[in-house]
């Protein structure tokens, strides 16, 4: 399929002798993923009010250290050296990264925030940066990430993050009709350790969305909890002494979706999908 989207010059790639790094899409196929982000957008509108914010492709280190990003996460982070020649950054390390993940900017954006409330739910699409070499190809050094963050009580955030997340799931078992759920571990709580890790699946503090690929399981969504980790880290919420705010996040890698649906869609033909994926918005709305 990739082949013959790029004989059709719908899509090209950005690679280097290490791996692929992302796709660049053009026509149909850019379409097909501007209908998906924002056929998932409307998706959640009857959850909640959506707050949308930007995200910069550059972030400080710190906002990723307040966190244990660099004991936990298996990524290795791309290090970026803005207003400065890269030869000078040779002998220590840049205070800037690229982007790993949409969420960060959510939470860096409110940081500082004396406040509270019950429940607000923020969307952002960011260009995530991540060194995992793969052969597989859905596994990019940079993607689009749309995600759905929530932030306010304990409770109201894990059922609406779950109701959301169902939605989602009912969403894409309309348009691929092989969609299945598991729990898997989060690295936000505890490094890898087994025992750690298990704990983490009991809890459910990680499920994602699951759709066939070559003969292996893709995941192209998921729900994540993170208690108080992000809104005590960031310092987002009550100063009075009240009960801390929690978070969790629904997140989509767009392009990784957006294949795995297109090699489902008859011909690998992105207007039909732009269709499919119009009808299948329809019909969750209409439940």
């Amino acid at each position: 399929m990739i082949e013959k989207l790029r004989d059709a010059r719908l899509l090209s790639l950005v690679e280097n002798e290490a791996g692929l790094i992302g796709y660049r899409f053009q026509g149909p196929l850019l379409d097909a993923f501007e209908a998906l982000d924002g056929a998932l957008i409307d998706l959640f509108q009857a959850d909640c009010r959506l707050t949308a914010h930007s995200c910069t492709t550059m972030l400080q280190r710190e906002a990723l250290e307040a966190i244990g990003f660099f004991g936990k996460l298996p990524s290795i982070p791309l290090h970026a050296v803005p207003h400065e020649i890269a030869a000078d950054q040779s002998a220590r390390q840049s205070a800037w990264v690229l982007s790993p993940s949409t969420c960060y900017h959510t939470f860096g954006h409110l940081s500082g925030l004396a406040e509270s409330w019950d429940l607000r739910c923020f969307t952002a699409r960011g260009v995530c940066h991540r060194f995992e070499p793969s052969a597989e190809p859905t596994r990019l050094a940079s993607f689009t990430m749309r995600e759905f963050v929530l932030i306010g009580d304990a409770d109201l955030v894990v059922t609406r993050g779950e109701s959301m997340f169902e939605r989602a799931v009912a969403f894409l078992g309309e348009l691929h009709g092989d969609v299945s759920v598991k729990a898997a571990s989060d690295v936000f709580y505890g490094e890898n350790a087994k025992a750690t890790r298990r704990v983490q699946l009991a809890r459910g503090i990680k499920r994602e969305i699951l759709v066939p690929w070559n003969g292996a399981e893709l995941a192209v969504g998921s729900r994540n909890l993170h208690y108080a980790l992000f809104t005590g880290a960031y310092g987002i919420g009550s100063a009075e002494g009240g009960p801390a705010m929690h978070s969790a996040c629904v997140a989509f890698g767009i392009e990784r979706l957006l294949l795995a649906l297109l090699a489902r869609t008859e011909g690998h033909d992105p207007e039909r999908l732009a269709e499919a994926v119009a009808e299948s918005a329809r019909a969750v709305h209409a439940t």
